[in-house]
């Protein structure tokens, strides 16, 4: 019992470097113009709650008020399991690091039936983003002062890989009262091409 508290920490920190190391190999590949998706029918709500889950003890240490919000219990669609992981995680980081103790976070997942999009929203009651800033946040290495939202590489790839996946990601924000980024992802698999199934990439390495 007395070893499993730094356990515990030491399994977080190796989870959180390794998510950082595929981040910066993801982020040469989007350099190279090598991105490439291996899609793959996953339990998006349930996939969701799990990142949700990984910054709850985050937020108790901050006093924070954390919530998850899906529109339904369970909803199954063609996702890159490894791309998307990476635009929450960077999403809910940021969050976390420009909220300030006592703020609110919620991570909201609607399926929206009409226009056949799967919306994730991160909200933050944190410094916000000024209006004359907001149209570059998402450049490459772009940082605003540092008392502000610094994107580092991290707004640049979660964008990429938003628009990887015939997607768009949407930013609401207003200085000094938080932020809202929403992305939007298409629930459709026709319009992705077979090569960028995960199922297919299995077959063609089998041909190969």
């Amino acid at each position: 019992k007395e070893l499993a508290y730094p356990i515990k920490v030491m399994d977080r920190s190796t989870q959180r470097m390794l998510r950082l190391i595929n981040q910066l190999l993801e982020f040469r590949k989007m350099q190279n113009n090598k991105l490439v998706l291996s899609l793959e029918e996953t339990d998006v709500i349930v996939f969701l709650y799990d990142i949700f889950l990984s910054f709850r003890e985050t937020a108790e240490s901050k006093e924070m008020e954390f919530k998850f919000i899906p529109s339904v219990s369970s909803y199954p669609m063609f996702v890159d399991k490894g791309k998307l992981d990476k635009i929450v995680y960077n999403l809910l980081s940021n969050a976390f690091k420009y909220t300030p103790e006592g703020g609110k976070i919620v991570c909201s997942v609607d399926v929206e039936e009409e226009t056949k999009k799967l919306i994730i929203s991160v909200s933050d009651t944190g410094i916000g983003i000024p209006i004359n800033k907001q149209g570059k946040i998402f450049e490459r290495f772009y940082q605003i002062e540092s008392e502000h939202v610094g994107s580092g590489i991290g707004l640049s790839l979660v964008q990429r890989l938003v628009e990887l996946h015939h997607g768009r990601i949407e930013l609401d924000s207003e200085e000094g009262k938080g932020s809202t980024f929403s992305v939007y992802l298409p629930q459709d698999i026709n319009i992705y091409k077979s090569s960028e199934l995960a199922s297919n990439d299995a077959k063609n390495e089998e041909d190969q």
